[in-house]
Formats: structure tokens, C-alpha cells, sequence
């Protein structure tokens, strides 16, 4: 009977799906696309791989930051959608945009201004600089445009729309990917531009893409429109409402992202070399997590928009449900992912020393799928309810007192092998299900926001 609780009906399963289908097909093609794309730079050399890599990180805080904003935005409009408001749902939007634009013109502008700075902030190997900085010239055109269509995304998962993101999605990894393929190797008459083309048509993906969904908007179609004049007479009420609650979450995810790049740091700092096969292993790994892309869309919703109808009973009910689905998908594609691992890495043209790393890693990173899975569907519950300092204390507050303090340590005081080193990292999180089990009973989460 107790089982009962954790097992959803068919019902409850085919609703699951069809919000998350949709966001995991996109996830599944942009992962893919990510992992020849890849394989792409990593047959131009492992030097390229991991300035590439490098590169990456500053997107990354960037990627998070926009994340923490406009998912704390897409908690207001999941609940004001349950709560019917959409007059509301459409100011966020507004808001959303409005500060998308200020943080992706920020972020690019920096990296304008100040790339070999924010390069040295990663690594000191100036080899990996020289060549990290010639994507960053092209890369840094990505931000604006991803940061507007990024904003635009969240807000209508937010409210269950999905089948157009993964129409949009397609479309986007199709055209990057072919051009990785013709400006990275020079085919079709083009010149050979290595890294710098792989950046190049990232940003050119990157445009298309924002233009859509602005083209979206503007179609009226989707729930949701292209209030020009709203985005820019906002009312100051409102957002001073909002943003008491969307900082937190949005310090939270910035914070986390430093923390994740202070451990890269310390991977850097054991061994450079083998940094590429960590390269590897994140990108495949997105590939694992495709159920949890979609998984997290449903937390969302499906907690949401009952906290946001006052079915509070209702949102601990999905809320245990949707963790434990999670978990069981996790099992099976950890199961799938170290069966593999020899395969992913014969498809990549790199040292032996480098091949065999991956392998390794990515069956450490399969053991431990499903406690990363468990810990971060519960901070995905947490966030619909808004329960700002939870979220903080067991992901950012946890990862630096944790995960950043002891790499930082480990590599600065022991002679250890990377593998070693990730290991013990890796393995935080089965001391963390503690913490955030601890969290979920609280509760504090379990409350409606719209009032």
C-alpha cells in the first residue's frame, strides 16, 4: 500500500509524457548534435577539444545565470497559468525579456572587452589560451541571441507548450551541424576554420534561431505575444514582486556554475592533458540525462500549476511520483551508458591514454546517474515552490562546501591522478540525498505563490 504512493496511475503517466516527450526529443537531438559536434573538433586535436572546453565555461555561468532568471520567471507564470491569470503569464514574459536582454548584452560585451582575462580565469596554459581565443572572437555573438530565444523557451514550457520548441530545436542543430561540418574541415569550397568555424556556426544557428521565436511571438498563435511596448513600460510593482524571489534562485544558479568551474579548476590544475576526456564525458552524459530535460518540465507543471490552484496535497502526491520515475530511468540508462562507454570513446581520434580515460569515467559517472538524478528532481520540486533558500543551501551552498573545497584541496596539497580525483567528487553525491531528502520533508516548498 505504502508503494502505492510513490507509483502513478496511467493517467498520470501519459500526462508526464506528453509534457515531457517533446522537451526530451529536443534535449535528445541537441545532445546528439552536441556529441558529433564533439567528435567534430576533437578529430581537429585534443588541444582544440580543450580550449574549446575552456572557452565554454564563461558561457556556462552565463547559460546558468539565464537559467536561474527565467526559471524562477517560469515558476510565476506555471502557477499563474494554474491560477488562470494570463494577463500575468504575459507580464513575465515581458520581464523576462527585458532582463534577458540587459544579462546576454552584459555577458557579451565582457567577453568583448576582456577575453584573454576571463580565459586565465580557467586555466594558465597559455598554449589553450591562444586557441581558445580565437572561438571566443566568433562565440561571443551567441550570447544576445540565445539569451532572447532562451527566455522565450522557458516561458512557454512553462505553460506546456512544447511540440514548437522541438520544431525549432531541430532546425537549429541541423543547421549548426552542417555547418560545423563545412566551416570546421573547409568542404564545399569554404576554407578550413577549425574551432573558429565550429564557433562561427554556432552563432549563425544561434540568430536563426532567436529569430523564430521572435516570429513566434509575433504570430500570436503560442499563448503568448510580442508586446513591444510592455516589455519596455514595465510595472515596477510587479517586478519588485518578482525579483524578491527570482534573485535568490538566480544567485543560486550563478553561484553553482562558478562552483562547477572552481572543479573544473582543480582538473585543470592535476592534469590538462585528460581535460579533454572530461570534455567528452559532459557531453554524453547529456545524452543520459534526456529523460530528466523533459523530467524537470513536468516538476514544473505538473507541481506547479497545483501549488498555484491551491492542490497542495495534490503537488506532494506528483512530487513523490515524478522523483521516483526519475530514478527508475536513471537505473536504465546508467545500465545503458556503461555498457557503451567502449563504443563512444572508439568514435573519437585521440592517445590512447585519452580513449581509455573516457571509459572510465563515464562508467564512474553511470554509478552515480541515479543519486544525481534523485537529488536534482528534488531541487526542481523545491524551485516550484519557490523555497529560494533550500534550493540555495542543498545545490550551491552544498557544491562549495562540498565539491569545491575538497577538489581545491585535494589538488592543490595531493599528487593524485584525474580519475582519482573524479572519483571522489563524483561520489558527493551520495552523501548529498541526505541533505535534499531532508528539504523535500520540510515542505516549505508545498505552498502557493500567486497569493
Amino acid at each position: 500500500m505504502e508503494l502505492r504512493r510513490y507509483i502513478g496511475d496511467r493517467h498520470f503517466y501519459k500526462v508526464t509524457l506528453a509534457i515531457a516527450l517533446p522537451i526530451m526529443a529536443q534535449q535528445f537531438v541537441a545532445s546528439f548534435v552536441n556529441l558529433i559536434d564533439n567528435i567534430m573538433i576533437g578529430s581537429v586535436g585534443a588541444t582544440a577539444l580543450t580550449a574549446v572546453t575552456v572557452a565554454n565555461r564563461f558561457y556556462l555561468i552565463f547559460n546558468s545565470t539565464m537559467f536561474g532568471f527565467c526559471g524562477a520567471a517560469g515558476i510565476f507564470i506555471a502557477q499563474y497559468y494554474g491560477a488562470c491569470s494570463h494577463e500575468k503569464c504575459q507580464k513575465v514574459l515581458n520581464i523576462n525579456l527585458f532582463f534577458a536582454f540587459i544579462i546576454g548584452l552584459l555577458f557579451m560585451v565582457s567577453l568583448w572587452l576582456f577575453p584573454t582575462s576571463i580565459l586565465h580565469l580557467f586555466t594558465s596554459n597559455e598554449i589553450i589560451i591562444q586557441e581558445a581565443l580565437q572561438y571566443v572572437k566568433y562565440a561571443l555573438w551567441t550570447y544576445l541571441p540565445f539569451a532572447i530565444s532562451f527566455s522565450i523557451m522557458m516561458s512557454l514550457r512553462a505553460v506546456g507548450i512544447n511540440k514548437i520548441q522541438l520544431l525549432i530545436g531541430v532546425l537549429t542543430v541541423a543547421i549548426n551541424t552542417t555547418l560545423n561540418y563545412i566551416l570546421i574541415f573547409g568542404h564545399f569550397g569554404f576554407p578550413s576554420l577549425g574551432i573558429k568555424g565550429a564557433a562561427i556556426a554556432t552563432a549563425i544557428a544561434r540568430i536563426i534561431e532567436m529569430c523564430i521565436y521572435l516570429g513566434v511571438l509575433i504570430s500570436k498563435k503560442y499563448y503568448f505575444i510580442f508586446d513591444f511596448k510592455g516589455i519596455f513600460h514595465l510595472d515596477f510593482t510587479f517586478i519588485a514582486s518578482m525579483v524578491r524571489k527570482a534573485i535568490p534562485l538566480t544567485i543560486n544558479e550563478v553561484m553553482y556554475s562558478i562552483g562547477l568551474s572552481l572543479v573544473f579548476i582543480s582538473y585543470m590544475r592535476v592534469d590538462d592533458y585528460l581535460i579533454a576526456a572530461i570534455s567528452v564525458v559532459d557531453t554524453v552524459v547529456q545524452i543520459a540525462l534526456i529523460i530528466f530535460s523533459g523530467l524537470s518540465s513536468a516538476i514544473a507543471i505538473l507541481i506547479g500549476n497545483r501549488l498555484g490552484a491551491n492542490q497542495i496535497d495534490e503537488a506532494k502526491a506528483n512530487a513523490r511520483k515524478l522523483i521516483t520515475f526519475g530514478v527508475m530511468c536513471a537505473i536504465v540508462n546508467s545500465s545503458i551508458l556503461a555498457c557503451f562507454a567502449p563504443f563512444i570513446a572508439s568514435c573519437y581520434n585521440m592517445d590512447d591514454i585519452i580513449l581509455n580515460t573516457i571509459v572510465t569515467l563515464l562508467r564512474i559517472k553511470a554509478c552515480v546517474l541515479p543519486f544525481y538524478v534523485y537529488n536534482i528532481s528534488i531541487f526542481y520540486v523545491l524551485r516550484a515552490g519557490g523555497d529560494a533558500l533550500s534550493t540555495m543551501l542543498m545545490d550551491s551552498g552544498f557544491l562549495w562546501v562540498c565539491n569545491v573545497f575538497i577538489s581545491t584541496v585535494i589538488s592543490l596539497t595531493l599528487d593524485i591522478p584525474l580519475v582519482t580525483l573524479y572519483i571522489i567528487i563524483e561520489s558527493i553525491d551520495l552523501v548529498k540525498i541526505f541533505v535534499s531528502t531532508y528539504f523535500l520533508r520540510k515542505e516549505k516548498w508545498a505552498r502557493n505563490m500567486t497569493t
